[in-house]
């Protein structure tokens, strides 16, 4: 094989090459930016400040239960009290709830890290629920143990998942 063909890759670029002429450059010395000397101006003093006021003692607050009716023959005092929330959708109501003082170890180990124990009551059925609000009527969400199964205190008196009948 003569050497002709592995040149003709280089001669092609050879017009390319001579086409690219320099430019010759030339550098223009421009002068520094002269900005205006800042001016000294003295800062505004600040406004004075009233003295502070003593505490005033809170205005009377009316609470109840949530559970009673008070509220609504209370009418004229608590209006401008917000009322409850209904219960979201996915929550259980709740049949005759029972709050509880400390819920069992069951219970405790199977909520959600940071869920206060005051946050459980027991539904009417015996089953345990959490509350994420206080809802009227009063609503939660089955506590469950790793398996899914909602944990209740049973016919008699062990606290775990229901046994299937």
């Amino acid at each position: 094989m003569t050497r002709m063909p592995r040149l003709l890759p280089a001669l092609a670029v050879l017009p390319l090459l001579a086409a690219c002429a320099e430019v010759p450059t030339t550098a223009v010395v421009q002068p520094a930016p002269v900005f205006p000397a800042p001016t000294t101006q003295a800062a505004p003093a600040p406004a004075p400040r009233p003295a502070p006021t003593p505490l005033q003692a809170p205005a009377q607050v009316t609470t109840a239960p949530l559970s009673s009716g008070a509220s609504s023959s209370n009418s004229s005092s608590t209006s401008s009290a917000a009322a409850a929330p209904a219960p979201t959708a996915g929550a259980i109501t709740a049949s005759n709830p029972r709050e509880l003082g400390t819920p069992p170890e069951q219970v405790t180990s199977a909520l959600l890290p940071g869920t206060p124990p005051s946050a459980v009551f027991q539904n009417g059925d015996g089953c345990y629920l959490f509350s994420i609000e206080r809802t009227e009527p009063l609503s939660g969400y089955p506590v469950r143990d790793e398996n899914g199964v909602p944990i209740c205190e049973n016919d008699d008196g062990s606290v775990g998942p229901r046994p299937s009948s």
